[in-house]
């Protein structure tokens, strides 16, 4: 027998490969023998919650792509159901292992508890037949709850039995420190005496905390994170406050609420008790009772991160407003010595807040974001930012309506941020020209992502940009009249430290188009010379009317809001309406004319296509547009029909950070139920201008567009509206046609439920693109009007497949 190491020597091979989340190695190391599967499976164990079999790990389906590209369509239903297996198996596990069911005690060895991923598994649409059965077989058949209600009608009930396991699982786990789900307040005051190492909780609605701090305070000496998705309870600041007067004082390291919740004074007043330990404090949606609160948090001085929000647009300015509130908010500010990250989100002058903070000469900032103020108040603040050259990462977002000394004073700051790696300068570049994108190039030499608008940018910028040897994206948002050249020469002149570089040119002139073979070269050259990615779009105009024919818009004309309001009541006053459709919107004086007219006239059921994103990525509103789309129309909607880019831009103005680069249906799905906080009834991302590949994964070239795949979110379900791709050049205006067509079809049924709606919407875009005229010489019309035509047209046969979806929406964002 050849001579094997000592158990010693193998737990600490094993425990390194559980530093490293090397979930495969450990994997097949248990399968060895006795003597290494004892320390892998422990160490497996502690990091369960990471298994590419669970929902919130990386689907081992998707680990080869050339695996993928051979299964036949049943091949990967199959595949996807054995992965459900698999990840029931898991669960299964961890359960029986609770109840002294299996070899080893695997429970004790965890460390995370996600009942999330729990609850998921059993909503998921595979979770059924075999794999429920097997399941509840045994010892869990009598852990399986029932929805209420007439029994022909019951179903398993997720919420409720992921609670019920939860608390079999946690009798088990003396080494829990992180626990997180959708937790019931009697659950949790249950579990919480059986983790006494508890540091994290995260927890889906913070009523569930009622009662939880005197057993927190009595078992769980570690504990020190909260965080929690909301908090809407009228007697939330108070029982909140409560919550943090029983833990133990002094403890608390880290908050974060990501969405609305009415917290305020009294819960400001009681994070004194946590003034010292306090360092990261993250509020996603602050009201104004809560912003006339906010100098109560005087005490928090120790504070590494501070994150505010208002998701709402209902905060009110203080310096104005309140303006004693307003200067003990600055002193706190001031105080906050060890701040490294600060983010204010859409707070009305929150760069007069920000700027006595930043000419504190002990301030060592490192990460700044400001979001939604405007540049013609703002120039003491950015005076201010060249006091921060600390600075590593610096966002600006606000309305750009300064083109002389507010742009040369942010300029001048911002040159002198030598230290800036990621620079984000949203609406208030709107004006840079080639000089001035050309001196911040040259100032800032370690940049490595950026972003910015501009006026009239010519290729005279890329000698400049060039010397940016860090360089990893570059976002240019600006009107540009680039050559193909131009760009070539750029790219030929980039080193190995800008190796995966993504240039994206987002609103280049029309006069100044890159043919689709240009196109295809840039592509070439900046793969082959730093693996890097190029995306092109042209600048298209959101106007109120249009001179416009399949080549392009040729004259615009703005109808004036009052004019607009007038034409609603007209109508409606005389005639009525079943259903309105609204298109788009030129600037935030229509949005809210339209709005009031809703509101007016009994707020009629509504499908909106929100038309502030060109197909090509190009944003055409101001951001007051948006913000104002956003928080007066949304609500008032029944169907809200973005293109994927609209979605994103949505997500970004209530607050959100960021969505990532959409590579699978699943990313769709996600990004469709970020907006269902902002108040429509039913959300439909269209997903026309983003093929999918047999898979529904984003095809990566022309030969894998297989589907178009819309996602419907009803608020309790998610429906796939998949049919095949076209390669027909004739869609102008298909997604007007689409939201008139799901308008049509809501009016004609008198039904608000949008499911049949939506599906006899797709199928009647679908004819229309099959059956189109060839008319002009660009992108011509789709037919509509193939179902009443007088001459014979092509049969044509619906390829629309709908598919029921569930995924754990918020998980990954």
């Amino acid at each position: 027998m050849p001579p094997s190491l000592p158990d010693d020597i193998l737990y600490l091979i094993c425990t390194q490969l559980w530093h490293q989340r090397d979930f495969d190695t450990l994997y097949h190391s248990a399968l060895v023998g006795k003597q290494l599967a004892v320390p892998a499976l422990t160490s497996i164990y502690r990091m369960q919650e990471m298994s590419p079999v669970t929902n919130r790990g990386s689907s081992e389906i998707d680990v080869s792509a050339q695996g993928r590209a051979k299964l036949t369509a049943k091949a990967r239903m199959d595949q996807e159901e054995f992965m459900t297996m698999r990840w029931a198996q898991l669960w299964r596990t961890i359960i029986l292992s609770a109840m002294g069911k299996t070899l080893f005690p695997y429970a004790r060895y965890i460390r995370t508890l996600n009942l999330e991923d729990l609850e998921a598994l059993l909503e998921d649409p595979k979770f059924k037949n075999q794999v429920s059965k097997r399941f509840f077989e045994g010892e869990l058949a009598a852990h399986k709850i029932q929805t209420t209600g007439p029994k022909k009608n019951q179903s398993l009930d997720p919420g409720r039995t992921s609670n019920a396991l939860g608390d079999i699982i946690t009798a088990s786990t003396p080494m829990l420190e992180e626990l997180s789900g959708k937790i019931e307040n009697d659950s949790l005051l249950r579990w919480i005496p059986r983790a006494p190492r508890l540091r994290l909780l995260n927890v889906w609605y913070g009523g569930a905390l009622v009662g939880a701090g005197p057993l927190l305070r009595q078992h769980c000496h570690e504990f020190k994170t909260l965080s929690l998705w909301g908090w809407t309870h009228d007697d939330a600041d108070q029982e909140f406050a409560d919550f943090l007067d029983e833990i133990n004082p002094q403890t608390l390291e880290s908050l974060e609420i990501f969405s609305s919740s009415e917290i305020g004074t009294e819960s400001f007043l009681a994070l004194s008790c946590h003034r010292e330990s306090l360092k990261e404090l993250k509020l996603g949606s602050i009201n104004a009772s809560a912003m006339q609160s906010l100098n109560m948090l005087a005490g928090c001085t120790n504070l590494t991160t501070l994150l505010l929000t208002d998701a709402t647009n209902r905060s009110i300015d203080l310096k104005n407003a309140h303006n004693d509130v307003f200067l003990e908010v600055v002193a706190w500010l001031r105080s906050c010595k060890k701040l490294r990250s600060i983010t204010f989100r859409n707070l009305r002058g929150g760069q007069d807040l920000l700027t006595p903070m930043l000419l504190e000469n002990d301030m060592r900032l490192k990460s700044l974001e400001l979001k939604g103020y405007a540049m013609a108040d703002a120039r003491d603040f950015h005076q201010a930012l060249a006091n921060q050259p600390s600075l590593q990462e610096l966002q600006l977002q606000g309305d750009s309506d300064e083109v002389g000394d507010g742009v040369t004073t942010l300029v001048e700051s911002l040159s002198q941020l030598v230290n800036l790696t990621d620079l984000h300068l949203q609406d208030v570049s709107d004006y840079f020209t080639d000089e001035v994108i050309g001196r911040l190039a040259r100032s800032l030499p370690k940049l490595e992502e950026w972003w910015t608008g501009g006026w009239a940018v010519t290729d005279a910028i890329w000698q400049d940009i060039a010397t940016l040897k860090s360089l990893r994206r570059l976002d240019m948002a600006a009107i540009s009249r680039f050559t193909a050249n131009g760009i070539l020469d750029f790219i030929l002149n980039l080193g190995a430290g800008n190796k995966g570089l993504v240039l994206a040119i987002m609103m280049a002139d029309v006069d100044c188009d890159l043919t689709e073979s240009e196109q295809t070269t840039i592509k070439e050259t900046i793969a082959a010379k730093v693996d890097g990615r190029f995306e092109f779009q042209l600048l298209r105009a959101t106007t109120a009317l249009t001179a416009q024919n399949t080549r392009g818009v040729l004259d615009i004309h703005h109808v004036p809001p009052a004019f607009v309001s007038k034409q609603i009541d007209a109508c409606i006053d005389d005639i009525g309406v079943d259903v309105v459709k609204i298109g788009m919107l030129a600037s935030a004086e229509t949005v809210e004319a339209v709005a009031s007219a809703l509101e007016r006239h009994g707020r009629p059921t509504c499908v909106l296509d929100p038309v502030m994103v060109a197909t090509t990525g190009a944003e055409l509103l101001p951001t007051a547009a948006v913000t104002n789309l956003r928080k007066r129309l949304l609500p008032l909607t029944t169907v809200l029909t973005p293109n994927i880019s609209e979605a994103k831009l949505l997500v970004e103005n209530f607050g959100m950070k960021r969505f990532p680069e959409i590579k699978s249906v699943e990313q769709l799905v996600q990004l469709g139920a970020l907006l269902q906080p902002m108040g429509p009834k039913f959300i439909l991302i269209k997903g026309g201008h983003l093929p999918m590949d047999e898979h529904l994964n984003v095809a990566k070239n022309a030969e894998d567009r297989k589907y178009v795949v819309d996602v419907l979110h009803t608020g309790s379900d998610v429906m796939l509206y998949i049919t095949k791709y076209s390669t027909s050049k004739n869609t102008h205006g298909t997604g007007c046609s689409l939201a008139s067509a799901i308008a049509s079809n809501l009016a004609r049924s008198q039904d608000t439920n949008a499911w049949v709606a939506v599906e006899d919407a797709c199928r009647y875009i679908e004819a229309g693109i099959e059956t189109s005229p060839d008319l002009g010489h660009g992108n011509g019309p789709i037919n509509h009007f193939h179902s009443l035509s007088m001459t014979q047209v092509p049969h044509t046969e619906s390829s629309l497949e709908i598919r029921p979806y569930y995924t754990d929406l918020y998980e990954d964002f």
